[in-house]
């Protein structure tokens, strides 16, 4: 098992068996038929407070003045932290098993996809293994990319668009490709 991962759960009857427990289960559909309801149907940018508080509502960590599009999409929204001037894009989806940290001023571009779960593919019950996926402060990740679980991506790197993150990124990285790979460093003018 890699080592930034770990199991939902201690022990997983079988395949077909959820490793959310009763609670989980029914914030998980609260949750849908809020977004449903309350959160996707709200004009794009008077309705940002309200979305936020949706969110809060439903245990998101949220510090500062997050910005987030009606149509993103969030699993879980009390495995999700979001920090200041952070922001989910149109159609971006952060499909949250395990916990999800933006910090402060991340872009995540439009139809973006943060997968953050897995299954254990060498056991026949294929247990969901989940991570912590924590990207740093001032990323930006470009749109259609796709991050999966229990990466870390260091502060000021870049996503080029399309690409799909596997591994971890330094700082001021900036990485492309499938799978995603180191391009050159970026540089901040001043």
């Amino acid at each position: 098992m890699d080592d930034k991962l770990w199991y939902k759960t201690a022990s997983q009857k079988d395949a077909y068996t959820t490793s959310w427990n009763l609670r989980e289960v029914i914030y998980l559909h609260l949750w849908r038929i809020t977004w449903t309801l309350f959160y996707r149907t709200t004009p794009k940018h008077f309705f940002n407070q309200w979305r936020l508080l949706l969110l809060k509502l439903f245990g998101a960590k949220i510090s500062g003045q997050p910005f987030v599009f009606p149509s993103s999409k969030i699993f879980a929204p009390w495995l999700l932290t979001l920090g200041h001037k952070s922001c989910l894009g149109p159609h971006s989806e952060v499909y949250n098993l395990g916990p999800v940290i933006l910090e402060e001023r991340v872009t995540i571009s439009q139809y973006s996809y943060l997968c953050n779960g897995t299954h254990d593919l060498s056991l026949e019950n294929m247990p969901l293994m989940i991570g912590k996926m924590v990207i740093g402060n001032n990323v930006f990740i470009g749109a259609k990319s796709l991050l999966l679980p229990g990466i870390k991506i260091g502060r000021y790197a870049v996503v080029g668009a399309g690409a799909v993150v596997a591994r971890n990124v330094d700082e001021y990285d900036i990485v492309a490709g499938n799978p995603a790979t180191f391009i050159k460093r970026r540089i901040i003018n001043k």
